[in-house]
């Protein structure tokens, strides 16, 4: 059911301003506070991520990043990934794939999509247990507002012994909750690309022992790339009630957080570069130059492959057909419930205890890129003209050119009936005109596609996703006095989550422009006119494509205990901990594939007429039930120190070894073998040291981390080309006939780095704050070595296939910058102007990467940099005015992208072809912030 946001924004929001006209406050009280804590003040800030018991941020003894509401309204992020790249060791890829569904990896763990080893908390509880769930990234229901009191990022130490799948960073939100003061805001925010956004919040007290906090979003956008329709829709409602004691001993907090929004996900796009003649090497890598890198057809800033014309698109399947519309996007709808619970005894015993529960869909509709981009002449002659294709599967086989026998793009079957049933050879050869050409026609209009039009395939995946999630905590502690104080933690965990799954891709073909529009394939007579069958199907030339439906259902429990004990007057705290976990998992899926039954032809349709089509022949349909049910345990431990030789100077140290038991994503792909459980548990072995000195205009912290990852078995699938029991034609086997090898192998990664964040305030220029970051790491690949298969080919046609073996040992894995850069500036002009006028910029800086780490095919993306840079003018202590520019510069490059192949060639012939995803261009947004 569709919540209506925008009406309730607009009604709470003045019944808020009117209920502070009846409570007015002091207005010199009422100030909007943009401006940076003291830097002991802002050290000294209390945290509440990986730790039982509140403590400040220079006492811990691991490595903590906290952005509060003054940072986050600086940086004026468009996404949760786009806010944590600004914490050191945190590599997001610029929120490129919109406002929802980016990937983050932490301090070298390798890349596998989403947020795998960074689960997103809100409150101290997940709000979905498992943070890897395919087309459902953890990030789909986490949306920063004016009820976000601040963002926490613990990596690694306590972080992996007090929550489930903590092992690179636990990253928790924080919700703002009432007070005994009556408070609220009002934002609306604007933009170049169509957004207008409407965040507000009120809290306030109901009784001397109950307080509130109510507040969301909601927002509509024509969407950061031109899509041509209305990209971002919807928003968030969330609130709560605390109830203290009188005695404050006993707290109660009752959230609830309803969500139904939906995002656009943008996806790689095409682009070429100076031609090649060898594949990328480990020595000799296929470099991508910034200055040497062309779209084609679609502008890197602020293009896409979605457009107006390949929004709607028809899919078969075991339901009949249905009408898919791109612009649903990523869509989340969920409602999150939280009771959390704390209870102090007059004995010294505490009591905590939170409940979550989490119900809902997402549904998720993206349009990815093909590499298949060239001009509509060649796209056509290279699959269809040129290649005699088989009636009965559709595919292309070796065989000579015969435009004569060509009847609706297929060769004259041997026996017509076992494609069109009841029709004989002789009927069909003498009943069926024959095609000589193959045309290509726009769908919206008709028109014919110009020679010189470049084509590509989409590939629409489109998800329904029904997740539900219920996660316990309970902890009892206690401290006492021995050698020193101790806080001690028994905690208490279990969590049980269900995701049901229905995936299915769809092929489509479309031309790349502007408004990129779906094309029509169909046969041709010799005067032009159409003949026989087409081969696409409302744009698709294959409606039906690959996926799976499934059912997985996820029990796990936990035990842990922690100590935090403080001795030598406290200059010296320690925090020690374990934890053990266990799952149990029931999986049940249905691959989509091809069976009895895929033929999908209407019986009103005459096979082989003008009014058919061959889309329809092969729809890739549901088929036999797998199942797989297994239990897998692991236990990790953790011991890390904090040492204040003074007020200004402390050093910490820690050492863990912390797990992660299979994801989801792993569970559904069946990426784990009962006979091998204990190769399916991921370890980390976690180093670090560093030093905090900070005084009152300056504060630096540096981190020296070492990890050691070993992840679970890996299997390498390929196709033995080699056996007797291939299906040969032509001397060349039919791989898909081809037994299946399944072979085993690890894929480690090691990684030794630094991290160094500083901030000044110098005395010399009051009001001016210059904050920075600098990461370097060395990321190192140990123990992959494994065979694939390779295909050989000759003018683009398999004539063979080879095992190559892959060994990566000392290779940097895939997507992982070595060296990273933040500086960030705010001016208050104040006391230099009297005006309160705050500048402010960020320079951000990514090194060089790999789009694999294989021994073929190898591919380094530039480095790239990107300013954002903006303004906050404080009209009165209640009213502000914002404007952020981000990207300033108008820098392009890629944040992601896949290997380049040799023999992909550009629409011209004279370049090499790929497809990556690149930055969002300039762009910028306007905002007025009402407090009172």
């Amino acid at each position: 059911m569709k919540r209506e946001f925008d009406r309730l924004v607009f009604v709470v929001a003045p019944l808020a301003l009117a209920i502070n006209t009846a409570v007015a406050q002091d207005p010199d009280q009422r100030t909007v506070d943009t401006s940076k804590k003291p830097q002991k003040e802002a050290l000294e800030e209390i945290i509440v991520t990986g730790v039982v018991e509140e403590t400040s941020k220079a006492d811990a003894t691991f490595s903590i990043n906290t952005l509060n509401r003054e940072d986050m309204q600086r940086l004026a992020p468009v996404s949760t990934a786009d806010l944590l790249q600004n914490v050191p060791g945190i590599f997001a890829e610029g929120g490129t794939a919109g406002e929802a569904g980016n990937n983050i990896t932490v301090r070298g763990l390798p890349v596998t999509g989403g947020y795998r080893y960074a689960p997103q908390l809100i409150d101290g509880l997940p709000w979905y247990e498992e943070p890897e769930v395919q087309f459902m990234n953890n990030d789909v229901a986490v949306r920063g507002d004016l009820m976000t009191e601040r963002v926490e990022v613990v990596k690694g130490g306590t972080g992996g012994i007090l929550y489930s799948n903590g092992l690179g960073a636990t990253v928790n939100h924080v919700t703002r909750t009432g007070g005994q003061a009556f408070e609220g805001a009002y934002k609306v925010e604007a933009s170049d690309y169509g957004l207008l956004r409407n965040d507000f919040y009120v809290s306030g007290p109901a009784t001397d022992n109950l307080t509130y906090a109510l507040g969301g979003f909601y927002r509509n956008s024509d969407g950061i790339r031109d899509t041509g329709y209305t990209a971002d829709e919807g928003g968030q409602l969330r609130g709560n009630l605390v109830f203290t004691s009188d005695d404050e001993r006993t707290q109660v907090q009752l959230h609830a957080l309803f969500i139904n929004d939906h995002t656009a996900f943008y996806q790689n796009l095409p682009f070429q570069v100076p031609a090649f003649s060898e594949p990328g090497t480990p020595e000799d890598p296929i470099e991508i130059k910034r200055d040497e890198v062309w779209p084609i057809g679609i502008d890197f800033a602020d293009g896409t492959v979605a457009s107006p014309y390949n929004r709607h698109f028809r899919m078969l399947g075991e339901y009949g057909e249905r009408e898919i519309d791109i612009a649903d996007g990523n869509h989340a709808d969920f409602d999150i419930f939280t009771v959390k619970f704390r209870h102090e005894l007059e004995s010294g015993w505490r009591f905590n205890a939170g409940v979550r529960h989490t119900v809902g869909t997402n549904d998720f509709n993206a349009m990815f890129t093909g590499n298949d981009s060239t001009s509509a002449a060649e796209f056509l002659n290279a699959r269809y003209q040129n290649d005699i294709v088989s009636a009965a599967h559709g595919q292309a086989l070796r065989g000579e050119y015969d435009t004569a026998k060509l009847n609706g793009f297929f060769q004259v079957p041997e026996d017509p009936s076992a494609v069109f049933p009841g029709i004989s050879r002789d009927d069909f050869v003498n009943n069926h005109a024959l095609a000589q050409s193959v045309g290509a026609f726009y769908l919206d209009d008709g028109s014919r596609v110009a020679d010189n039009t470049v084509l590509n395939f989409l590939l629409p995946f489109i998800t329904d996703v029904e997740a539900e999630s219920t996660s316990i905590d309970l902890q009892v502690q206690k401290s006492f006095e021995l050698m020193g104080q101790h806080d001690f933690t028994l905690g208490v965990y279990a969590s049980e989550y269900k995701n049901d799954q229905v995936h299915q891709a769809s092929l489509l073909v479309s031309s790349m422009e502007d408004r990129s529009r779906l094309v029509e394939l169909y046969g041709l007579d010799t005067n032009g006119n159409r003949v026989g069958p087409s081969l696409t199907y409302n744009g698709a030339i294959l409606p039906g494509f690959f996926g799976y439906n499934s059912d997985i259902e996820v029990e796990g429990r936990a035990v842990y205990l922690h100590d935090h004990w403080e001795l030598l007057d406290s200059r010296l705290k320690l925090d020690l901990g374990v934890r053990w976990q266990d799952q149990e998992s029931v999986v049940a899926r249905r691959n989509r594939e091809l069976q009895a039954g895929s033929d999908r032809t209407p019986n009103s349709v005459v096979p082989g007429s003008v009014e058919d089509t061959t889309a329809d022949n092969e729809i890739f349909l549901p088929g036999a039930l797998r199942t797989h049910e297994d239990t897998f345990e692991g236990s990790g431990w953790s011991v890390g120190a904090n040492y204040s030789f003074s007020d200004r100077l402390a050093v910490y140290g820690l050492i863990s070894n912390s797990f992660r038991l299979p994801s989801l994503e792993d569970l559904n792909e069946f990426r784990v073998d009962s006979s091998r459980d204990e190769e399916q548990v991921e370890q980390i072995w976690q180093y670090e040291t560093g030093v905090r000195f900070y005084t009152d205009t300056w504060d630096t912290q540096v981190a020296l981390f070492y990890n050691d990852f070993s992840p679970r078995e890996n299997i390498s699938i390929y196709r033995d080309f080699t056996s007797s029991e291939c299906v040969v034609n032509e001397d060349i086997p039919d791989i898909n006939t081809c037994p299946e090898v399944r072979e085993f192998y690890r894929k480690g990664v090691e990684n030794l780095g630094i991290e160094v964040e500083a901030t000044w305030q110098p005395v010399f220029a009051e009001g001016l704050e210059l904050t920075g970051n600098v990461v370097y790491q060395q990321p190192e690949i140990v123990g992959a070595n494994y065979n694939v298969v390779q295909e050989l080919t000759e003018n683009g046609v398999v004539i063979g296939y080879e095992f190559r073996e892959i060994g990566e040992d000392g290779r940097t894995p895939r997507r992982l910058a070595d060296f990273m850069f933040n500086l960030q500036m705010v001016y208050d002009t104040k006391p230099l102007t009297g005006l309160p006028f705050k500048p402010y910029m960020k320079y951000t800086y990514f090194g060089e990467r790999y789009s694999e780490s294989r021994d073929f095919d190898v591919t380094l993306y530039p480095a790239y940099f990107h300013v954002d840079a903006g303004f906050i003018w404080d009209f009165s202590p209640n009213l502000a005015a914002q404007v952020h520019v981000a990207n300033l510069t108008d820098e392009w490059s890629f944040t992601e992208g896949d290997p380049l192949f040799v023999d992909l060639k550009g629409p011209n012939g004279a370049t090499n072809r790929g497809v990556a995803r690149p930055l969002f261009g300039r762009t910028w947004r306007a905002s007025l912030h009402y407090r009172f």
